[in-house]
Formats: structure tokens, C-alpha cells, sequence
């Protein structure tokens, strides 16, 4: 009896220390695992994860979006005044001071879009009482987007984060343009907040980044260019004609247009100037096209669109006489003056239009 207790105790003493030493190690790993969460490796891992799995609500953990955003709106307006150095300084502060004033409602819409990105992995263009709809805050803030190449990058790989000299925590990115597919490595500099969790806070190298794209693309807008600029001229000078002669028919006629009139305006419209800008159509569309201009091309065909749209309702309101059919005419004709205008920013290498009026 004494032999089976003291049999029992010592089971029981085993198992509790079994027990004991379980829960030790549970409680060793526990600790490990939360101080492995409130380290930069942690965060690297994480971001790893989300971006293999497609996993944003883990991947919006690891970002700091709003700091991200921040330094990214000061890289891209700096660097758009690389674009043209004729810039004087007394614009080039003023512009400056614009940017400024205007910061956090263009990064504060920034990441709303962001976040609807995230959501459907679709890009939505402003909508609704938006100020970055049209030209609200006295930017092009599409083109805005297009400079920033956030819209047009995808990443290639995730490198191993390392300290620099510096005591930093990097995290190299490769990525991608979406035009030239041209390998460039990002730099993502880790942080960490009050809470004691590290986050991506910044792309370290994000300037440079813009800096080699724009060298690219520069160098094929020069070639698209030249290869177009005869055939180019020669579809202006058409166009400039085509000007004339609609403005000698149309300059004598008063307040009170005649159906014969009407119809004359309307035979000229489908005869010739629809058919100037179909051919100019067919030709945007058989160009041989470098990588690097493929917006500017892209901006020149939807231009070019806009503009027989705009004719198309046009010639269909003066037969018709009707109201609605003038009215989108004209509202057809300004998106293609402002598509043109793009085109014309890019071209003349000029800040796009997200510029303020100077006097």
C-alpha cells in the first residue's frame, strides 16, 4: 500500500513536470514569437508573405501608407521640375509654395484610391464631389499619377533586409515599368512607430527611381518624335486647312441658320473633316511605337478620338438643330483640349498641367 502511494506520487510528480516544463517552453516560445512581432525582420517576413499570398490586409500592416505617401508627393513634385530647365526660380518657388498648399488633400485622396485599389484591384478615377476630379485643385491629377509610377510598377522580387551604415533597415525591391519591363531596385526603409511596431515608412531611392524611368522614356518619346513629326506636320497643315474653309463657310451666317445651311455644314463635316481625322486615326494606330512613348501615344490616339466624337455630335446638332447633340459637342471638343494639352506637356517636357496660374 505504502509502495503503491509513493508509486503514485512520482507519477504524478513526473507528469507535472511534464507538465511544468511545457508550459515553460510554451511560454519561452510565446515570449520569442512577441519579441520576433517588434522586429524589422518581422515586418520583412510579413510583407514577403503578403505579397506571395496576395494578402493586402497583412501587407497594409507592415505600411506606414500615410508616411509612404508623404515622402513619395515630395519626390514627385520635385522631380518634375527636372523635366524643363528653363524653369525661373522665381516660378520655380512659386510652384513650389503651390504644392505645399495643396499636399495633404492630393495625399489624403491619394489614399482613399489606394484603398479602393486594394479592395478590387482596380484603379477608379476620381468621382463624386472629389477634389482630385478634373481639374478641382488646378492640377492634372491623372497625369500627376502617371508621373509618380504608381499606377505602372509591379515588383519582380523581394530581397533580404540589411542594416546600412547608417543603422537603417532596408528592404531592396525589385521592380518593373510597365512600358520598358526595365529591372530598377527600390530601397524600403523600415521604421519604427510609438507602438514599437516596424513598418515601411518610406522608398529611400524613390527619386531615382523616377529619375532612371524619365531617362527612358525620354529617350523613346525623342525617337517617337522624330520618326512621326513629317507625317505629323503634314496631317496639321489638313487640319489648319480644314479650319479655313469651315470658317469662310460659316462666318457668313447669322443668328438664324437656314436648313440649306445646315445641311451644307453637315455634308462638309462628314465629307471631309471626319474623314481628315479617321485618317489621321488609321495612321496613330499603325505607328511603330517605342516602349517609353506608349503614353504619349496612347494620349495622341484618345485625343485624336475625342476630336471626331466631338465633330460626330457636332454635324448630327446643326442637321438636327438640336440642342443636346451641340452641347456634347462641346463638351466632347474640351476632353480633347485637354488631352491635347497632356500631349503638348509631355512633348515641350513642361510639369504637366498640376501648376498653378501665374500672373
Amino acid at each position: 500500500s505504502q509502495l503503491k502511494g509513493h508509486i503514485l506520487m512520482r507519477n504524478c510528480f513526473g507528469q507535472n513536470k511534464i507538465l511544468f516544463f511545457f508550459s515553460l517552453g510554451f511560454l519561452l516560445f510565446y515570449a520569442c514569437f512577441v519579441f520576433f512581432m517588434h522586429t524589422p525582420w518581422y515586418t520583412a517576413a510579413q510583407f514577403k508573405f503578403a505579397y506571395h499570398n496576395h494578402n493586402t490586409a497583412i501587407l497594409m500592416r507592415t505600411i506606414d501608407l500615410e508616411s509612404v505617401v508623404s515622402n513619395g508627393y515630395d519626390d514627385v513634385t520635385c522631380d518634375l521640375f527636372i523635366y524643363n530647365s528653363n524653369i525661373q526660380p522665381k516660378t520655380k518657388q512659386t510652384f513650389e509654395q503651390f504644392y505645399k498648399l495643396i499636399k495633404k488633400d492630393i495625399c489624403d485622396g491619394t489614399l482613399v484610391m489606394i484603398d479602393r485599389y486594394l479592395k478590387d484591384n482596380v484603379w477608379h478615377e476620381p468621382t463624386g464631389t472629389s477634389v482630385l476630379k478634373g481639374r478641382e485643385m488646378g492640377i492634372d491629377y491623372d497625369e500627376l499619377l502617371e508621373r509618380s509610377m504608381l499606377r505602372n510598377t509591379s515588383i519582380k522580387g523581394i530581397g533580404s533586409l540589411s542594416k546600412d551604415d547608417n543603422g537603417n533597415y532596408i528592404l531592396p525591391v525589385t521592380v518593373a515599368d510597365r512600358y520598358t519591363d526595365t529591372d530598377f531596385v527600390i530601397n524600403l526603409l523600415l521604421q519604427r512607430n510609438t507602438e514599437g511596431i516596424w513598418k515601411i515608412t518610406k522608398i529611400i531611392n524613390y527619386r531615382n527611381y523616377l529619375e532612371h524611368v524619365r531617362n527612358l522614356y525620354n529617350a523613346d518619346i525623342t525617337t517617337y518624335i522624330n520618326d512621326t513629326k513629317a507625317q505629323t506636320a503634314e496631317y496639321n497643315r489638313t487640319f489648319q486647312g480644314i479650319q479655313l474653309k469651315f470658317q469662310a463657310m460659316t462666318k457668313p451666317i447669322g443668328a438664324n441658320i437656314s436648313n440649306d445651311q445646315r445641311a451644307q455644314i453637315q455634308k462638309f463635316i462628314l465629307s471631309e473633316v471626319i474623314p481628315a481625322y479617321t485618317s489621321h486615326e488609321n495612321y496613330l494606330q499603325n505607328v511603330n511605337v517605342p516602349p517609353g512613348a506608349s503614353h504619349l501615344h496612347m494620349l495622341r490616339l484618345q485625343s485624336n478620338s475625342k476630336t471626331i466624337e466631338a465633330w460626330k455630335y457636332f454635324a448630327e446638332g446643326i442637321g438636327k438643330d438640336s440642342k443636346d447633340d451641340l452641347s456634347k459637342a462641346e463638351c466632347s471638343h474640351q476632353e480633347a483640349l485637354v488631352l491635347e494639352q497632356k500631349v503638348s506637356d509631355i512633348m515641350n517636357k513642361m510639369p504637366a498641367l498640376f501648376v498653378p496660374e501665374i500672373p
